[in-house]
Protein backbone atom coordinates (compact mmCIF):
# COMPACT_ATOMS: atom_id res chain seq x y z
CA UNK A 1 0.00 0.00 0.00
CA UNK A 2 2.87 2.62 0.99
CA UNK A 3 5.10 1.28 -1.16
CA UNK A 4 2.55 1.55 -4.33
CA UNK A 5 1.85 5.53 -3.62
CA UNK A 6 5.37 6.04 -3.18
CA UNK A 7 6.28 4.13 -6.51
CA UNK A 8 3.29 6.21 -8.42
CA UNK A 9 4.82 9.65 -6.84
CA UNK A 10 8.40 9.19 -6.45
CA UNK A 11 10.42 10.11 -8.83
CA UNK A 12 13.72 11.49 -10.14
CA UNK A 13 12.79 14.99 -10.07
CA UNK A 14 12.10 14.85 -6.76
CA UNK A 15 14.89 13.02 -5.49
CA UNK A 16 17.31 15.63 -7.24
CA UNK A 17 15.55 18.92 -5.47
CA UNK A 18 15.63 16.53 -2.11
CA UNK A 19 19.14 15.57 -2.27
CA UNK A 20 20.18 19.48 -3.11
CA UNK A 21 19.11 19.88 0.83
CA UNK A 22 20.19 17.34 3.37
CA UNK A 23 18.42 13.91 1.39
CA UNK A 24 19.38 11.16 3.35
CA UNK A 25 15.89 10.13 3.84
CA UNK A 26 15.19 10.79 -0.17
CA UNK A 27 18.34 8.67 -1.04
CA UNK A 28 16.99 5.72 1.14
CA UNK A 29 14.04 5.91 0.19
CA UNK A 30 15.25 6.08 -3.62
CA UNK A 31 17.30 2.64 -2.78
CA UNK A 32 14.56 0.65 -1.30
CA UNK A 33 12.33 1.99 -4.61
CA UNK A 34 15.44 0.93 -6.83
CA UNK A 35 14.70 -2.49 -5.66
CA UNK A 36 11.20 -2.65 -5.46
CA UNK A 37 9.92 -0.64 -8.91
CA UNK A 38 11.15 0.53 -11.90
CA UNK A 39 13.71 3.43 -10.60
CA UNK A 40 17.64 2.64 -11.74
CA UNK A 41 19.88 2.04 -8.39
CA UNK A 42 22.95 3.66 -10.75
CA UNK A 43 20.79 6.49 -11.58
CA UNK A 44 19.40 7.61 -8.00
CA UNK A 45 22.76 7.23 -7.00
CA UNK A 46 23.97 9.66 -9.53
CA UNK A 47 21.19 12.20 -9.16
CA UNK A 48 21.95 12.35 -6.08
CA UNK A 49 25.37 12.94 -6.22
CA UNK A 50 24.93 15.62 -9.28
CA UNK A 51 22.25 18.16 -6.85
CA UNK A 52 24.73 17.09 -3.43
CA UNK A 53 27.55 18.86 -6.03
CA UNK A 54 25.49 21.68 -6.98
CA UNK A 55 24.35 22.19 -3.63
CA UNK A 56 28.30 21.66 -1.79
CA UNK A 57 29.84 24.18 -4.56
CA UNK A 58 26.78 26.74 -3.87
CA UNK A 59 26.90 26.96 -0.27
CA UNK A 60 30.77 27.26 -0.28
CA UNK A 61 30.84 30.39 -2.77
CA UNK A 62 28.03 32.37 -0.62
CA UNK A 63 30.75 31.54 2.26
CA UNK A 64 33.47 32.19 0.39
CA UNK A 65 31.96 35.70 -0.76
CA UNK A 66 30.27 36.55 1.98
CA UNK A 67 33.38 36.33 4.54
CA UNK A 68 33.17 40.07 5.23
CA UNK A 69 29.82 40.32 6.06
CA UNK A 70 29.74 37.03 8.16
CA UNK A 71 32.73 37.98 10.03
CA UNK A 72 31.41 41.42 11.12
CA UNK A 73 28.50 39.60 12.53
CA UNK A 74 30.22 37.54 14.76
CA UNK A 75 32.92 40.62 15.50
CA UNK A 76 31.90 39.87 19.40
CA UNK A 77 33.38 36.05 19.22
CA UNK A 78 36.55 36.58 17.95
CA UNK A 79 38.26 34.19 20.80
CA UNK A 80 35.91 31.93 20.05
CA UNK A 81 36.40 31.66 16.49
CA UNK A 82 40.00 31.61 17.03
CA UNK A 83 39.81 28.54 19.00
CA UNK A 84 37.34 26.80 16.56
CA UNK A 85 39.71 28.04 13.12
CA UNK A 86 42.86 26.06 15.26
CA UNK A 87 40.50 22.80 15.78
CA UNK A 88 39.16 23.37 11.90
CA UNK A 89 42.72 23.27 10.14
CA UNK A 90 43.59 20.11 11.65
CA UNK A 91 40.42 18.35 10.92
CA UNK A 92 38.91 19.75 7.76
CA UNK A 93 39.01 17.24 5.24
CA UNK A 94 37.42 15.24 7.45
CA UNK A 95 35.00 17.95 8.00
CA UNK A 96 34.92 17.71 4.19
CA UNK A 97 34.20 14.15 3.58
CA UNK A 98 31.63 13.86 6.26
CA UNK A 99 29.72 16.99 6.73
CA UNK A 100 26.44 15.50 5.05
CA UNK A 101 26.69 12.12 7.31
CA UNK A 102 25.52 14.67 10.38
CA UNK A 103 22.39 15.58 10.35
CA UNK A 104 22.11 19.57 10.76
CA UNK A 105 25.87 20.28 9.88
CA UNK A 106 25.47 20.41 6.05
CA UNK A 107 24.98 24.30 5.48
CA UNK A 108 27.10 25.41 8.68
CA UNK A 109 29.59 23.36 7.93
CA UNK A 110 30.15 24.39 4.35
CA UNK A 111 29.45 27.91 5.03
CA UNK A 112 32.54 28.16 7.37
CA UNK A 113 35.36 26.00 4.76
CA UNK A 114 34.29 28.70 2.18
CA UNK A 115 34.70 31.66 4.66
CA UNK A 116 37.51 29.98 5.60
CA UNK A 117 39.88 30.64 2.69
CA UNK A 118 40.63 26.71 1.95
CA UNK A 119 41.36 26.30 -1.37
CA UNK A 120 38.31 25.63 -3.91
CA UNK A 121 39.94 23.12 -5.97
CA UNK A 122 41.01 21.28 -2.76
CA UNK A 123 37.37 21.82 -1.49
CA UNK A 124 35.95 20.11 -4.38
CA UNK A 125 38.30 16.77 -4.74
CA UNK A 126 37.29 15.79 -1.00
CA UNK A 127 33.41 17.10 -1.24
CA UNK A 128 33.26 14.96 -4.45
CA UNK A 129 34.54 11.83 -2.28
CA UNK A 130 32.41 12.73 0.17
CA UNK A 131 29.28 12.92 -1.93
CA UNK A 132 29.96 9.60 -3.57
CA UNK A 133 30.29 7.95 -0.44
CA UNK A 134 26.70 9.55 1.20
CA UNK A 135 25.32 8.91 -1.74
CA UNK A 136 26.51 4.74 -2.45
CA UNK A 137 25.87 4.56 1.43
CA UNK A 138 22.18 5.93 2.02
CA UNK A 139 21.13 4.46 -1.43
CA UNK A 140 22.90 0.98 -0.19
CA UNK A 141 21.23 1.01 3.19
CA UNK A 142 17.29 1.76 1.49
CA UNK A 143 18.27 -0.64 -1.30
CA UNK A 144 18.83 -3.52 1.26
CA UNK A 145 17.01 -2.72 4.70
CA UNK A 146 14.06 -0.30 2.72
CA UNK A 147 11.46 1.14 5.11
CA UNK A 148 13.23 -0.09 8.61
CA UNK A 149 16.07 1.86 7.92
CA UNK A 150 14.13 5.32 6.60
CA UNK A 151 12.21 4.80 10.04
CA UNK A 152 15.21 4.51 11.94
CA UNK A 153 16.66 7.47 10.29
CA UNK A 154 13.20 9.41 10.99
CA UNK A 155 13.50 8.68 14.74
CA UNK A 156 17.04 10.07 14.71
CA UNK A 157 16.42 13.08 12.85
CA UNK A 158 13.70 14.26 15.12
CA UNK A 159 15.37 13.66 18.18
CA UNK A 160 19.30 14.76 17.08
CA UNK A 161 18.10 18.52 17.83
CA UNK A 162 18.02 17.62 21.42
CA UNK A 163 21.53 16.23 21.01
CA UNK A 164 23.20 18.89 19.07
CA UNK A 165 21.69 21.64 21.77
CA UNK A 166 23.46 19.35 24.20
CA UNK A 167 26.74 19.28 22.27
CA UNK A 168 26.33 22.56 21.18
CA UNK A 169 25.93 24.19 24.86
CA UNK A 170 28.70 21.92 25.84
CA UNK A 171 31.19 23.63 22.94
CA UNK A 172 30.32 26.90 24.32
CA UNK A 173 30.84 26.42 27.73
CA UNK A 174 34.19 24.33 26.97
CA UNK A 175 35.06 27.11 24.97
CA UNK A 176 34.49 29.93 27.09
CA UNK A 177 36.63 27.96 29.61
CA UNK A 178 39.24 27.97 27.41
CA UNK A 179 39.16 31.82 26.37
CA UNK A 180 39.18 32.34 30.25
CA UNK A 181 42.41 30.31 30.92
Amino acid sequence: MITHYLIEHFSYWILFVWSLFEGEVGLTLGGYLSKESDLIFSKVVLIAIIGAFISDVTVFLIGKYSDNRVEKWLKNYRDRLRLIKIWFKKNVIWLILFERFIYGTHIPSLLFIGMSGYSFWKFLIFDIIGIIMWAFTFTTLGYYFGEKVIDVIMLLQQHLSIVFIMLFIGLVIFIQNKVKN
